[in-house]
């Protein structure tokens, strides 16, 4: 049986850090693993914490010790460096037949469990707390594929609290969004392998003007980790895409607790919602109780008649 991973080893004990070691954590999984690779006090400057921290830290999700640790992460690199070519080839190969419909499902199926083993309990509670009791905006933003998945998260929460929006161009055309947003509002941002530069600047403009920042990503964890106050890594692996099931089961259960949090206030909010917008997206065969009967040229016609 193959040992774990370093980032899976963090991934474990991330619920049990504490929050200088949390800092280390994840300056160390945003640049996976060359920031491993250097000195602690290279890695402790980076994460902002002091030298025995980091070295705490490596014993704190299961190693001997930083040199220990370090040891690990040249392991890993020797592995997976032996033959990218064989391993690319071998990979395509598998995936030449066409895939039984029940195991690719499986497969997502799995991305949520993993999913579950990497993102710690008490990260998604910061999360839900500081979106649930935000007394600013919410702004949530994506990039060029998760914008999809952060327009459905804007637009669920906005049923369950007010003053959430979605921003779709943050640095361009949507600027006065987050300009107009008060101290304390909290910016949700989704950043995905391949992660885009753009991401880092906004999430920096967020923190400079008072700003709590979420960050949604994949176990490889996008640069603007160091710069958030929670981030939630999901599964994204599969074939040939990246896959959203687990990001989606993310958004859905963040939703659900936001919703919960909020108690009378949110319930209050989703029927004014069911009142202003819901109804209005009823077909014409639909007859609510206060829905009135339309009026055809037909019974229009009926009706001229009795009076005549």
């Amino acid at each position: 049986m193959e040992s774990p991973t370093v980032s899976a080893q963090i991934h474990d004990h991330m619920d049990a850090l504490t929050d200088a070691e949390r800092r280390v954590a994840r300056e160390l999984l945003t640049d996976y693993p060359a920031a491993g690779l250097g000195t602690s006090h290279s890695l402790a400057k980076a994460a902002g914490v002091s030298a025995p921290t980091v070295v705490r830290f490596a014993a704190s999700v299961g190693f001997g010790g930083f040199t220990d640790m370090q040891h690990h992460l040249r392991a890993e690199i020797s592995q997976s460096g032996s033959s990218p070519v064989l391993r690319a080839l071998a990979h395509g190969s598998a995936h030449r037949h066409r895939e039984p419909v029940a195991k690719a499902m499986h497969r997502r199926m799995d991305a949520i469990e993993a999913t579950l083993q990497l993102v710690p309990s008490s990260e998604i509670d910061a999360a839900t707390r500081l979106i649930a009791e935000c007394p600013a905006r919410v702004l949530v933003t994506g990039g060029f594929f998760s914008e999809s998945i952060a327009r459905i998260m804007a637009l669920q929460l906005s049923q369950v609290r007010p003053d959430v929006v979605f921003v779709q161009e943050p640095l361009r055309r949507d600027a006065g969004l987050s300009l107009d947003a008060r101290k304390r509002s909290v910016l949700i941002i989704f950043d995905l392998r391949r992660y885009e530069p753009a991401a880092v600047e906004v999430a920096e403009q967020a923190k400079a003007a008072g700003h709590d920042v979420v960050l949604i990503t994949d176990r490889g964890m996008s640069p603007v980790a160091s710069r958030a106050d929670v981030v939630l890594p999901v599964e994204a692996e599969a074939i040939p895409f990246d896959t959203f099931v687990a990001v989606m089961a993310l958004v859905e259960v963040m939703v659900e607790m936001v919703m919960t949090l909020g108690g009378d206030k949110s319930l209050k909010r989703m029927k004014q919602w069911e009142t202003h917008a819901v109804s209005h997206t009823r077909t014409a065969g639909h007859r609510g109780v206060n829905t009135p009967a339309p009026t055809t040229a037909r019974s229009t016609h009926l009706k001229r008649r009795k009076k005549e």
